[in-house]
């Protein structure tokens, strides 16, 4: 039976703190935890939805790279937004910032997320 491993992240959001691993490895797949535009002290780094969405990938891409894999390797993302006015600008930072090919994605738009963030993101990704 293949191990899972738990991954954390000291370069990535943990909110709320403690909580949870950022990521679970299984059979050379990485299942990353969603994460928001925030710090590793949890606080948003801001309103705007482009600066948020860049600290989600950034996060993401900390949380890739401790389990030795990177946004290169991302076989699809989930996204969470509140407010689809807010689409275009988070899919500006999204195009900028993911490598092509870009995986397969969802995005679904929900009532809120957690300490008023405007966007959450979560990925699977193969180990390099």
């Amino acid at each position: 039976m293949a191990a899972i491993t738990p991954i954390l992240s000291s370069k990535a959001c943990a909110y709320p703190p403690g909580l949870f691993h950022h990521a679970k490895i299984y059979n050379g797949v990485v299942y990353t935890t969603g994460q928001i535009g925030a710090d590793v002290e949890g606080k948003l780094v801001s309103e705007d939805i482009g600066l948020q969405t860049e600290q989600v990938i950034k996060n993401l891409e900390a949380i890739l790279k401790e389990a030795n894999s990177g946004l290169d390797r991302v076989l699809k993302f989930n996204i969470y937004m509140v407010d689809q006015a807010q689409y275009a600008g988070m899919n500006e930072m999204y195009k900028k910032m993911i490598p092509d090919p870009k995986p397969p994605r969802a995005c679904v738009f929900i009532k809120g997320l957690p300490a008023g963030a405007s966007v959450e993101m979560e990925c699977i990704a193969a180990q390099s």
